[in-house]
């Protein structure tokens, strides 16, 4: 955190059209359901690897599955993903494993918080809320980070693409309805920790 009271977290996926605005979306929608106004204290932003979106909507079907289950969709415009992105945020959730390299590549000091959504919630699920500070919400989601880096090593994912959100661009609904539960499930998954 940069000023110590704001924890900014940014998304990231291919054309911040799909994957990254759904979990922008979700995540700030829950932050706000589980926290009330002391959501406030983390941004929620994202960001696409490709800038040919920048300035778009999100792609009709995602904001169709996300209106249908319940969050907001109005008012978001895709974003392409620079490096001053990246220096600002505390956290960097990528769709991906490959978009984690495509962030590193922006930028190698980010690795220590930068880590695919599905991972973070899969280290945060081995951790004991007690291990948080009972400070605020912006500081309890820096100490998570630091934590889920600590067990990034030690915790093994059970294959290479387990922790990759697939790209829903041009499939059947179904496909938006399983990107977007995967999402769901890791905010949530991260969020109750908190």
């Amino acid at each position: 955190m940069t000023d110590g009271s704001v924890f900014r977290v940014l998304h990231v996926c291919t054309g911040n059209i799909c994957r990254s605005p759904m979990a922008q979306q979700i995540m700030r929608a829950e932050l706000d359901r589980h926290f009330g106004s002391a959501g406030a204290a983390v941004e929620v932003t994202s960001a696409g690897t490709y800038g040919g979106h920048a300035g778009q909507p999100m792609h009709a079907p995602a904001a169709a599955v996300l209106a249908g289950l319940d969050y907001p969709v109005d008012g978001f415009r895709a974003t392409w993903l620079r490096e001053p992105l990246v220096n600002a945020a505390d956290l960097v959730l990528v769709a991906t494993a490959d978009h984690r390299r495509q962030v590193l590549q922006l930028q190698p000091r980010a690795l220590r918080r930068t880590f695919t959504l599905k991972e973070l919630a899969r280290l945060a699920s081995g951790l004991d809320p007690r291990s948080l500070p009972p400070a605020g919400l912006a500081e309890r989601f820096e100490v998570l980070v630091e934590l889920a880096e600590d067990r990034r090593g030690l915790v093994a994912g059970t294959g290479h693409f387990d922790d990759d959100v697939e790209d829903p661009y041009g499939g059947p609904p179904a496909a938006y309805q399983q990107a977007a539960a995967e999402i769901r499930a890791a905010v949530l998954a991260v969020l109750d920790l908190l």
